[in-house]
């Protein structure tokens, strides 16, 4: 099919939705921005219909997810209702929101830091 303005790419990608094909949709919606690059909507279909982006970050090997859950099982009536920082085992914030650990630890992602509320 041929299609000559955005609004022809962006009607033949409604049709594919309304088949439940949104691979074809995204198809015609990057096809589209081939010929109109700068054109919004066309920028907004192809982006929203496009194959998800997996990321992944490496586990860190010195991280004790066991000794967290072990301090957590061991110290639970302790500090029942009061929020912590845990690390390796090893409690390095004790208080009444996450908002405070974070005051103590700092940012956590991607530091192995479990923030949590005991329970």
């Amino acid at each position: 099919m041929s299609y000559n303005t955005p609004e022809d790419f962006i009607n033949a990608a409604d049709q594919e939705l309304m088949r439940q094909d949104w691979k074809a949709a995204w198809k015609v919606a990057t096809e589209g921005l081939q010929h109109f690059p700068d054109h919004t909507e066309l920028q907004k279909y192809a982006y929203i219909l496009a194959p998800p982006k997996v990321t992944s970050v490496p586990r860190d090997p010195n991280r004790d997810v066991q000794g967290d859950m072990d301090w957590l099982k061991q110290h639970r009536d302790e500090y029942r209702g009061r929020w912590v920082g845990i690390k390796n085992g090893e409690l390095l914030a004790v208080g009444n929101s996450h908002d405070e650990i974070i005051a103590v630890v700092g940012p956590v992602k991607n530091t192995g830091i479990l923030v949590t509320k005991v329970y």
